[in-house]
């Protein structure tokens, strides 16, 4: 049976009005009043503590417009801005630079011209990351952000230090130019943006400042060098793969020569480095052997090349 608080307060003016005649001395009709008044609080409190009750079974988790609440919302990491190492103190800002690093005349200018345009980047990082931050309907969503972007950060310096340590002022270019990439990679990820195919130079230096790199959206490094080759007018390819955040597993299969119609998946060099994971920051080589390339068509049209491939052709070396 269903009790308001205004059958209460009704029920008990009667009883009031019906007692008030029993006793002739006010001081027993004060003590009734209080007596009355004590339970019509209790009945009112009662009904209270009941819609009180009902209420906090309601999920407190999101708003109506669906975004986190003020209690959802504290439970996740605030987000994080990107800070330099080059330029710390203080979140990524947009920097000035010249369109061209490599016209200043210095190796520290153009160093910090390649900073400056990753800096720059970074910011537009921030910026996308800061919205889904801010859209995300969970502490979860947003915790993973968090994650996935201290990661990537934590990582990008040591990608980029593995190659580089021949000890010379070349070095820090290096290190400057592959900066960028990252970052540029990254924002094309975070903004689920599908670069074009990457065509890259074939070298056959061994100076990891010579060869040209292609840098995955997860952040990992891959270059390749020209080693030798072999009887049967192919080439020994040595793949150069650094891990990124995620480390990077390898399958040969996506790492095949390719000119028009005419494919050549290679032959794996021993010791076979199928699906191995290499390590964030570390750097690992495999060779493949690539004997068919005397039997391609197109040979003389110079349009072969070798590619990674991960799915689609997203890098190729020529």
């Amino acid at each position: 049976m269903h009790f308001s608080v205004t059958d209460a307060t009704n029920s008990l003016r009667r009883a009031l009005a019906a007692s008030a005649g029993r006793y002739d001395d006010p001081m027993q009709r004060r003590y009734l009043a209080v007596v009355l008044a004590a339970l019509f609080g209790l009945a009112a409190g009662c009904s209270s503590g009941s819609s009180s009750s009902s209420s906090s079974t309601v999920p407190a988790t999101t708003s109506p417009s669906g975004q986190p609440s003020a209690a959802a919302a504290s439970t996740a990491p605030p987000f994080a801005a990107i800070v330099e190492p080059f330029d710390p103190g203080h979140p990524a800002q947009p920097q000035t630079t010249p369109d061209n690093c490599g016209s200043e005349l210095t190796t520290i200018g153009i160093e910090h011209c390649y900073q400056g345009k990753t800096e720059s980047t970074d910011v537009q990082i921030d910026a996308v990351q800061q919205a889904a931050y801010n859209s995300a309907t969970t502490a979860s969503a947003r915790a993973a952000i968090v994650a996935a972007d201290s990661a990537w950060l934590a990582a990008r310096t040591p990608v980029c230090q593995a190659a580089f340590t021949t000890g010379g002022t070349i070095d820090g270019i290096s290190v400057a130019t592959c900066l960028l990439a990252e970052s540029t990679a990254r924002l094309a990820a975070v903004k689920n943006v599908t670069p074009p195919e990457a065509v890259l130079k074939s070298t056959d230096s061994t100076d990891p400042n010579d060869l040209s790199w292609y840098t995955t959206p997860e952040g990992s490094r891959i270059a390749e060098i020209d080693t030798q080759g072999d009887q049967t007018g192919g080439a020994v390819i040595s793949w150069v793969i650094i891990g990124g955040a995620d480390g990077f597993v390898i399958n040969p299969k996506q790492f095949y020569f390719q000119d028009g119609s005419f494919t050549d998946p290679g032959i794996i060099e021993p010791p076979n480095p199928a699906y191995h994971r290499v390590a964030t920051g570390v750097m690992y080589q495999f060779g493949i052997d690539y004997s068919r390339l005397s039997h391609d068509p197109n040979a003389t049209k110079g349009t072969g090349g070798y590619l990674y491939a991960p799915g689609t052709p997203v890098a190729v070396w020529r």
